[in-house]
């Protein structure tokens, strides 16, 4: 196979892996249904969401990530995730959140923050405990969580420091890649400011970055 498919396959498998991945059957998404629904706090905004509007889940190698969503607005998981684990349940009602968002704000830092701000105070429903704590999802991060949850998605200075915070919940993620805003405001407000390299610079980042 010549280089040039193997690349496109690739490509369409990033933007499509629901062509390559392992769907949950009947019985894995009953127990995902099960556990979220013991909650109820959760039962219409998560469980209900995904029953409504018939959202796939299947296993899927990630980058930098635990969990995705795709453009058939569907959720992948990594391969090997425990669908019992709080860690994998608040990750699965992360991505509900997105798929209830525009594109565009699931491709911004307003709509990130927003996300793990909902991740935060669902698992505390979830569990009875506080994400970030020993033994806990993402353990020994309880600061940075707090220190996220208290931050505005409408202040552009926030929403610079939750890039760096999300950071150190989670090494390696790219939310320097995300524009502050949905990209047409990120474009807006650097054309207002006269930072046309600016706006080039948020359209190039959130296109290339790997």
């Amino acid at each position: 196979m010549s280089t040039f498919k193997i690349e496109g396959a690739k490509i369409i498998e990033g933007l499509f892996p629901e062509f390559n991945w392992e769907e949950l059957d009947l019985a894995k998404y009953q127990q995902v249904f099960e556990k979220l629904m013991g909650i109820e706090p959760l039962t219409s905004e998560v469980v209900e969401y995904l029953k409504n509007k018939k959202v796939r889940i299947g296993f899927h190698k990630q980058y930098k990530s635990g969990a995705g969503w795709t453009l058939f607005r569907n959720i992948t998981l990594m391969p090997g995730a425990k669908l019992d684990d709080p860690y994998t349940l608040c990750l699965i009602i992360h991505e509900v959140f997105h798929l209830k968002q525009s594109i565009l704000m699931r491709l911004s830092m307003c709509g990130e923050l927003l996300a793990w701000q909902y991740q935060k105070q669902t698992y505390h429903q979830l569990t009875g405990k506080e994400i970030g704590d020993s033994n806990q999802a993402y353990p020994g991060t309880r600061k940075h969580w707090e220190e996220l949850s208290i931050l505005s998605a409408d202040s552009r200075a926030d929403l610079e420091k939750a890039r760096d915070v999300m950071q150190n919940i989670a090494r390696g993620y790219r939310s320097d890649c995300l524009p502050l805003y949905p990209l047409p405001r990120e474009i807006g407000f650097c054309l207002r400011q006269g930072k046309i390299k600016d706006a080039v610079g948020a359209v190039f980042k959130l296109l290339t970055c790997k």
